[in-house]
């Protein structure tokens, strides 16, 4: 369920006047990182925006900026210039999706997704794990002062928020990201063959891509080899579509101790590297020449691939690159017998 369209058409004016805000302080901030408070204020601004339009996804990739801000400020990442480019980025992608607000679609939310969980992976490298050499000295107070004996209440209180560790850290945006991957894995279960699967195919692949950067940014190498392996496989068979989702799965079971998932994450890998391949069956290397009518239909099933390339803003990939001299080669097969 969406807003009304008159509530989408004030959020695309409003958002759009917090996007020109965050652009500028970016821009004035580009080497030393933007006003961190201001930066915050806008990013927290056009997350409440967004989430009162219920669209399936927005909001969450307005939280991933929201998040970056409020890390900034509280001086828990570090700033240079490949953070400075993806927030950049991430605000023109931001940009371009609310004005598809009013005709947003299943492929509005994986792109809000996925964009969201690339700009995490990218975040989650630039933790600050020292504490800033500027921070103040406080004086050193004797402990007495905040238990006092005379019967009144303590001053000092048990933390009912207490500061989020870096194990916990990694747990959560481990399985933020593995719910891309989940959600991309599902979405691939229920798409037609074509070209609309083939653009879920490569959100699964840039999901789990995704998951492999947030996984190395923390050094958990089998998470991220698995997750690699997973990305590069063909994923042509319902097994591997099943290993994908329940590789997710395991990644978002928060029940699970840190040993407890180690232990799967490695067992998940052996039962990946053991999953038996079918051989490919031997033809004759005459029926893999495309002639006459079969270069034809080849040829037009490249050109649905390049479509798609083309809706993506991807025709410079090297992939495309393929498919244009594979659409050449067929032209001239196309006129045999």
């Amino acid at each position: 369920m969406t807003a009304p369209h008159a509530l989408i058409e004030f959020f695309q004016k409003e958002a759009a006047e917090y996007l020109d805000r965050l652009e500028q302080l970016l821009a004035t901030g580009e080497t030393q990182g933007p006003d961190a408070a201001a930066f915050l204020s806008s990013a927290r601004a056009l997350r409440g925006s967004a989430s009162m339009t219920r669209l399936e996804g927005l909001a969450d990739f307005a939280s991933t900026v929201e998040r970056i801000a409020a890390g900034w400020r509280d001086r828990e990442l570090r700033w240079d210039q490949r953070l400075h480019f993806a927030v950049r980025g991430a605000l023109a992608e931001l940009r371009s999706l609310v004005e598809r607000a009013g005709a947003w679609s299943e492929g509005e939310t994986r792109r809000s997704r996925t964009q969201s969980v690339a700009l995490a992976a990218v975040a989650a490298g630039y933790l600050a794990l020292a504490v800033p050499t500027d921070s103040p000295t406080m004086p050193i107070v004797p402990i007495a002062r905040f238990f006092p004996d005379d019967g009144l209440p303590n001053i000092v209180q048990r933390n009912a928020a207490p500061p989020i560790t870096l194990a916990q850290r990694f747990r959560q945006d481990i399985a933020g990201a593995a719910d891309g991957v989940a959600r991309e894995s599902a979405a691939l279960a229920t798409t037609p063959a074509g070209p609309a699967q083939l653009a879920v195919f490569d959100g699964l692949r840039r999901a789990l891509l995704g998951l492999a950067d947030v996984a190395e940014s923390y050094g958990a190498s089998s998470i991220t080899t698995l997750a690699t392996r997973m990305a590069r496989a063909p994923l042509a068979t319902a097994s591997e579509r099943a290993g994908v989702q329940g590789f997710a799965r395991l990644l978002m079971d928060r029940e699970l101790s840190d040993l407890q998932l180690a232990q799967q994450v490695k067992q998940a890998g052996l039962t990946w590297a053991g999953a038996t391949q079918p051989e490919p069956a031997i033809v004759p290397i005459e029926s893999l020449l495309y002639r006459g009518h079969s270069a034809v239909s080849r040829a037009r099933e490249v050109r649905d691939h390049l479509n798609v390339h083309r809706q993506r803003g991807t025709l410079g990939e090297p992939e495309a690159q393929e498919l244009f001299a594979e659409l050449s080669d067929l032209l001239d097969l196309a006129v045999t017998t």
